[in-house]
């Protein structure tokens, strides 16, 4: 239930009951009811990402790696570049990520970047603000992408962390895309590519909305009622994606799991 309607109650007890004593009892014990089913609603979210994670383990891929990828709307304006800085290195800062200076940048009468790009060994991070200047204003998106290789289970938190600074920015209309990704050796037959997808989506308690098979491409749409977002599509909702795909010169085949879809092309 959400906190409304528990609020819409707090109120209609509030006028029934006249004794000050009982009305604030009540009051008191329905606040912390709502802020206890609240953090309840909190932690099942994170635990169902935790979910995402445990079940691309389960596909038993070699190489494997996570990556996350946001972006939201900023405020409206003319930016200067300190001003683009502090953002840039206020959400660095939440990820524990030394900016250093290192920042890179371009721009047109249209259209203006800057970025700081940062490749660890195991991990690479690009954070990035855009502008945009449309009619007599300009647009501000950050985008973020943030690649982890085998500690992939730690994705979720740095999810947790940089929804939590971009709220703190009052970032607008935010877009999260988690992805996951392996490879085996060798192709697998189409028997085996229906069965490792149908299986990654099962363990989401999901199911398969629509599958193409193209040879070295195989890609399943699914949809979970585990996660909010999702996306409409030939009148099916999605918010899974497996693609399978094989690469007969190196003799590998690539699985990538993601939610709610790739924004890549294959």
């Amino acid at each position: 239930m959400d906190n409304s309607k528990w609020y819409k109650r707090m109120n209609w007890f509030r006028n029934i009951f006249s004794t000050g004593r009982m009305k604030l009892t009540l009051y008191v014990a329905l606040v912390l009811w709502a802020a206890v089913l609240t953090q309840i609603g909190v932690n099942r979210l994170f635990h169902e990402e935790i979910r995402i994670t445990e079940a691309f383990i389960k596909s038993d891929t070699d190489h494997m790696e996570s990556t996350l990828e946001m972006i939201g709307e900023y405020k409206k304006g003319e930016m200067t570049e300190e001003e683009k800085k502090a953002v840039i290195n206020t959400i660095a800062d939440a990820i524990g990520l030394k900016v250093d200076n290192d920042y890179t940048g371009w721009s047109d009468e249209e259209r203006s970047e800057l970025l700081v790009y940062k490749q660890a060994k195991q991990a690479s991070t690009q954070i990035k603000l855009v502008s945009i200047k449309e009619g007599n204003t300009n647009k501000n998106y950050i985008t973020i992408q943030l690649s982890l290789s085998n500690s992939i289970q730690n994705i979720d938190q740095y999810k947790k962390i940089v929804e939590d600074v971009l709220g703190t920015l009052d970032v607008k209309d935010e877009q999260v895309i988690l992805k996951y990704e392996g490879s085996r050796e060798g192709e697998l037959s189409s028997e085996e590519k229906q069965e490792l997808a149908e299986n990654l989506i099962a363990e989401l308690q999901g199911n398969v909305a629509l599958k193409y098979d193209e040879g070295d491409l195989y890609t399943v749409y699914g949809y979970t009622g585990m996660l909010k977002e999702y996306i409409s599509s030939m009148g099916n909702k999605i918010n899974i994606q497996v693609v399978i795909t094989y690469n007969e010169v190196n003799n590998r085949t690539r699985i990538v799991l993601a939610t709610p879809i790739l924004n890549e092309s294959w």
